[in-house]
Order: structure tokens, then sequence, then C-alpha cells
């Protein structure tokens, strides 16, 4: 067992258990928009408005790549000393979500790798298991293919690199480890139903131009190179966690299954929701069909969530990623310590571009929502769709119309 394995907390207490597994990262759902407001909307239903573009316009968001004004950095000829500059671009606040500490606190023994790689002439590498894909979910998006969330993403990478390269001239290779096709067996999807996923994300980085900025590698290919290994240690693995989960008090466990609720594939009981709303017989206990649904739906979140964890134990013992990638800082979409996490969205979006809907707000700022949240508010909102898409690629918030009480803006 590794030092990260057992540091933080005494083994066996709810907080040593927690910060044992520290590294279990994930994203809780943002609950902030109450149900109440959906079913006003369906009870006064009235669809976006929409219209039909032949092309969107790649080239004008690719711009948004070019860094803001960095000055004009003084040479430098040490590779330490630039590998230092890196890190200090990296960490600046428009670039890193998280505190700064993340990232500083690994800054000695990261910096002879970065320099390595600077004294080669080589652009400096992150890895990021991220980009799972976009499963249907209607409380999150109905659109499957990625959308002008995941295009601006890469945009937002290209353009941390294009600001490193003004003291390393190559620049920041951000290496995408796409984490869907490893995960697809415990949210209950088959890897064909998203198998276009990784080639639309590449068809986004060839028509943005940032190809030197943002690489693709799929993390299910790394496991494939050391199978038995992987699938030996998981056993084991799995044999600790379920001693952990037997344990009546802990937090953790019960945290993980609550944010697997919304990304576990329910589809059937969606189907049972909308069955009962629309066609419940009279006589049905409507209340015990709701808590079985629940039950139902907390069992599938319970398989996923100890499953998921004892995923991400077995690589990160296995050191998977570090040793694929040995020259590469680790990166991460939930900000941890020793790992750097990039923005991926605007700084005030709360969800990754693939749980979400693009939103063009009319100062032209790109967001990220819950789809449900453009279905409670549907006159708020254009829907624009790629001549030949069925879904929208983003939606477009209109300017509010001007009252003596609302100006306009």
């Amino acid at each position: 067992m590794s030092t990260a394995d057992t540091a933080g907390g005494a083994a066996g207490s709810p907080d040593g258990q927690r910060q044992r597994y520290w590294y279990v990262s994930h994203t809780r759902p943002d609950l902030s928009h109450p149900v109440e407001r959906l079913i006003e909307a369906a009870r006064t239903w009235q669809p976006c408005t929409g219209r039909v573009i032949d092309e969107f316009d790649f080239e004008a968001l690719s711009a948004r790549a070019r860094p803001p004004e960095a000055g004009t950095p003084a040479p430098r000829a040490d590779p330490l000393d630039v590998a230092g500059g890196v890190l200090d671009i990296l960490n600046l606040d428009r670039y890193r979500r998280g505190p700064a500490e993340h990232l500083e606190a690994e800054r000695e023994r990261l910096l002879p790798r970065l320099a390595r790689r600077v004294e080669g002439g080589q652009p400096v590498r992150v890895v990021i298991p991220s980009f799972p894909g976009r499963p249907y979910n209607p409380i999150t998006h109905q659109r499957v293919a990625p959308d002008l969330g995941e295009a601006y993403a890469l945009v937002l990478l290209a353009r941390i690199s294009n600001h490193v390269a003004t003291v390393h001239p190559p620049g920041v290779e951000f290496v995408i480890c796409l984490d869907g096709r490893a995960y697809n067996p415990f949210y209950g999807y088959t890897d064909e139903a998203d198998h276009q996923y990784p080639r639309d994300l590449q068809r986004f980085i060839d028509r943005l131009g940032v190809g030197r900025a943002v690489t693709l590698i799929d993390l299910q290919d790394l496991i494939d190179e050391r199978a038995e290994e992987f699938e030996a240690l998981r056993v084991q693995v799995r044999a600790e966690l379920e001693s952990e989960w037997r344990q009546p008090d802990y937090p953790f466990r019960d945290e993980l299954i609550e944010t697997m609720k919304l990304g576990t594939n329910t589809v059937a009981l969606n189907a049972a929701v909308v069955h009962l709303v629309k066609y419940l017989e009279p006589g049905q206990d409507i209340g015990d069909l709701f808590r079985r649904m629940q039950d139902a739906t907390y069992e599938r979140a319970r398989r996923t969530a100890f499953e998921y964890m004892a995923f991400l134990v077995t690589i990160r013992r296995l050191e998977l990623i570090e040793r694929r990638l040995p020259d590469a800082i680790r990166g991460t979409v939930h900000p941890k310590p020793g790992q750097y996490s990039p923005y991926l969205v605007s700084r005030a979006t709360r969800i990754a571009p693939w749980h979400g809907v693009a939103v063009l707000r009319p100062d032209g700022e790109i967001d990220t929502v819950y789809e449900s949240e453009v279905f409670a508010d549907t006159a708020r909102y254009t829907a624009v769709y790629l001549r030949g898409d069925y879904t929208p690629f983003l939606y477009e918030e209109r300017v509010p119309l001007a009252t003596p009480d609302t100006p306009g803006r």
C-alpha cells in the first residue's frame, strides 16, 4: 500500500477513511433548481424558439485561445528556470481552479521533470483523465454528441499552452485521457453507444487548430496494456473496500452514492416515471411505487459508487497513468493537492461541459448548465442547431426586454 493511500488520518475512523482514499474524486450534482419550476413549465409548456446554422464559426472561437497580454519575458537559458516560469503561468488565477498551493507544494518534485522536457525542446505535458462522454440524461442534457461546451474547453487549454509558449515556445501538451469507455461497465452504458464521441472531439481539435496543445488517449487502452495485473489487483481492492463499506458510519460512502445517482443509468426508471405520471391506474399506490423506485435507484447508485471507487483505487496503486506518462504533470477536473486543475469552463460555471449544455450569454461568455434549467424557462433561450443535427449545439440566452423597472442591458 502506498503512502498516499494511508496518509491523512487514522484508519478505521470516518475521517481516516475519507483521507485514505482522498483521490477518489467526484462532482456533486447541482441541485439548486427546484422541481416546482419544471412542473410549472410543463403546465404552460412552450418550446424554445430555434434556428439552424449551416456551420459554426470555429475560427472565431479559436481566436479566444490567444492569451491576454503577457508582456515580453526575459530570455531564460537554464532549463530549471524555464520550468519554474512554466509552473508560474500554469498556476495563475485565471487558469487554475482550486488553491495555488495544490500545485505549488509539488514544485520541487515537478521542476526536474519539466526541465527534462524543456531541455529536449519538447512541450511540457499535463495529463487529465476526463471527457467521459455524454449519455442521454433528462436532467442534464438530451444531446449525446459534444457541443460548444467541449469545444470551448479545448480552446481554454490551448490558451494556457499559448501563454506558456511565451517562456517555452513548444508550450503545453494537454493529454486528455478519455475515461468514458473505462467507466461504462459500472455506470451501465455500452461502448457502442458513445463510440463516436472521441471522433467528434478530435474533429473539434482539428477544426479549432489546437492539435499542438491537446491530444487524446483512451484510459481503457492503458488498462488493456496491463490487463492481468489490473484484474488481479482489483480483486484485492474490492475485498478491502467491501470490508470498509460494511462499517455503519462511513460518510464518504454515503456521499459517493448520492453523487452517483445522477450519472448512473436509470433509463428504465425514467420510462417508469413518465408512464406513471401519464397513465397512473386507478387504485395504484403511488407512494409504494415511488419508494420502490427510490430503492432501485439507490441500489444501482451504490453499485456504481463501489465499482467506481474500486476502479480508481486500483489504477492509483498501479500508477497506471504515471507509468505510462512519467514525464507529465498529473491533471484533474477535481482540484486536489498535488495535481493541476485547469479551467475547462468559464470561472462562473459550476459543472463540467459534458454534464450539461452550452449557453452563449448576451455578453459573449460561454457557460454550461443542466438542460433542465433551460426547460424550466424556455422563453429565455434560443436553441441553435447545426444543420443535420437533432439536438441543439448551443443555446443563446436572450437579452431581456427593457421595462420601466428592468433596464435593458
